[in-house]
């Protein structure tokens, strides 16, 4: 079988006969399991011997990998480029399961992708294709399961989040050499963390914050708050429908959606305008490395099923399928699918489940870290590429995965003892007795009173109508404009369509897959949709 190797980023390096290496650090084995489950920072790597072809990514899939057998079995296509890997197949057409689970989830799940006969690498794992017969092997290193080995006190474990962070921030500062850090800073916890931490090691000087919204929006506030608190470099990039839509029917918005879906998902666009502004400003710029706060802390779901041991596993796959299928309102049209259904079964197989405790966490979370976050969230970072800046993810750095993946359910299932560890650094970095400025929320209700609530409107039945409706307003009101990117529906069928259980996540991917989403883009309506 010939190997059609399309590799296109110019960062990629032959590091020896056949071996092609993209790596922040040097690695000895980059196409080996036992190696890359220790090996720390971002790496992908395709080696071409004379029997096998082997793909290999980190544990956040930093850069995708894809690959089809085509010509009827002659010829192998490798590629880490959508627009390389469209062009080099000789008959492209669109899975119509593919596209219908996009549509719900906002993401392909599993190692398919969108295009018949074209496959993705996930995370954490090496793919092996034998050239003689196609056949492909795939070995998961990194799966995200919780050890047995826990770390029960919580004093104890705070501390060695705190002590793997430094491993992970340290060889960030390492790596990036001076240049630039831009934090998007929301306010939350996560970006409050990475500031603290680069506060409290002398860092301020290197880093520069940024956030956005409309006029008035309270996140905007609240970063400006901390920054100033802070004392480091804040700017902010304002949503105004009239330019934000300019800009989003561009034809450079059009290259930018091209260039990053992945065959899989559907493109992280919340900083993509923001960042364009910036450039054009000359506040960002090339080079500058853009550090989100993406983390392996609080991806837990149905956390109350904890309290309902031992759990099934149709209960386990019932609570997956609706917390990530159900863009549209309709998770049970996913519950019903084949095609659903067997990467959730393949994940269950890799957390061990069995109806423990520890076994449904990593299931959730497990399945979680390898489907939204790195094919969705995570693709966040492929907007910095494209605007010619580079990125780091230390929250989801080897040391501090494992360390995480030691904590207790009491620990890790919410992010109460993460909170206390924010406020910690955040007190020492800046000198606070506590947080001067307010966290971000979405809602300023105090806790207990929203809880009463909820209570009251349980007992009234009104509670689903209830959260309905405040999700609908508060989509048609997004402090952050997004609304503005409802852009083939008028308001009213928006409203309606949000208030029968669709979100606005959901409106997007519809959009999106019928190229209606930006006026410039034209992505998917020259392709055929087939069943399989």
């Amino acid at each position: 079988m010939d190997t059609d190797l399309s590799l296109t980023s110019p960062a990629w390096t032959q590091a020896g006969d056949g071996l092609h290496v993209r790596s922040d650090h040097p690695c000895a084995g980059p196409t080996s399991p036992e190696v890359l489950r220790d090996h720390p920072g971002r790496l992908a790597a395709v080696e071409v011997t004379e029997d096998h072809v082997t793909l290999a990514v980190d544990r956040l899939r930093s850069w995708p990998l894809f690959w089809a057998v085509e010509s009827s079995g002659s010829r192998l296509l490798v590629s880490d480029d959508p627009a390389a890997l469209l062009s080099g197949l000789s008959d492209p057409a669109l899975l119509r399961p593919a596209l219908a689970e996009l549509e719900d989830a906002g993401f392909v799940t599993g190692a398919r992708t969108l295009l018949r006969g074209v496959h993705q690498v996930p995370q954490g794992a090496v793919v092996t294709i034998d050239r003689r017969t196609g056949q492909a092997h795939q070995t998961d290193y990194a799966f995200a399961v919780y050890s047995a080995e826990e770390i029960t006190d919580p004093q104890d474990f705070a501390d060695a989040f705190l002590a793997a962070l430094d491993t992970t921030m340290t060889r960030l500062l390492e790596r990036t050499d001076g240049r630039r850090l831009l934090l998007p800073l929301s306010g939350g916890l996560d970006s409050r963390l990475l500031l603290a931490w680069l506060l409290a090691h002398g860092e301020a000087g290197r880093v520069a914050t940024f956030t956005y919204g409309v006029a008035g929006a309270r996140e905007v506030e609240v970063s400006r708050a901390v920054a100033q608190e802070a004392g480091v470099a804040w700017t902010t990039v304002p949503y105004e429908r009239g330019p934000l839509l300019e800009h989003w029917h561009s034809p450079a918005t059009a290259a930018f959606l091209a260039a990053c879906h992945a065959w899989s998902a559907l493109p992280h666009v919340q900083d993509w305008y923001a960042l364009s502004v910036m450039r054009e400003r000359g506040d960002a710029t090339e080079g500058d490395v853009v550090v989100p706060g993406h983390t392996i802390v609080g991806n837990m779901h149905d956390e109350q099923l904890l309290d309902e041991l031992p759990v099934s596993r149709a209960t386990a796959a019932r609570a997956i399928v609706r917390h990530h299928h159900d863009l549209q309102g309709r998770p049970q049209r996913a519950a019903g699918d084949p095609w659903v259904a067997a990467p959730v079964r393949e994940a269950m197989s890799l957390a061990g489940f069995d109806g423990s405790g520890r076994s449904l966490r990593s299931l959730l979370e497990g399945y979680n870290l390898r489907e939204r976050q790195t094919k969705y969230i995570n693709n966040s970072v492929r907007a910095y590429e494209h605007l010619g800046m580079d990125w780091a993810l230390p929250m989801l750095d080897t040391e501090v995965w494992r360390t995480w993946l030691r904590g207790t359910a009491s620990a890790t299932a919410t992010r109460d003892l993460y909170r206390q560890v924010v406020n910690h650094l955040w007190a020492r970095a800046t000198g606070a007795s506590g947080p001067q400025s307010a966290y971000y929320e979405v809602t300023r209700v105090d806790p207990r009173t929203r809880a009463g609530l909820k209570r009251a409107l349980t007992a009234t039945h009104l509670l689903p109508v209830a959260e309905r409706v405040f999700s609908t307003w508060s989509s048609l009101h997004s402090e952050t404009a997004f609304d503005a990117l409802f852009t083939d529906v008028s308001r009213p069928r928006a409203a309606a369509a949000l208030l029968s259980g669709r979100k606005t996540l959901g409106l997007w991917t519809r959009s999106f897959l019928r190229d209606t989403w930006c006026d410039s883009a034209t992505i998917f309506r020259d392709l055929p949709v087939v069943d399989a």
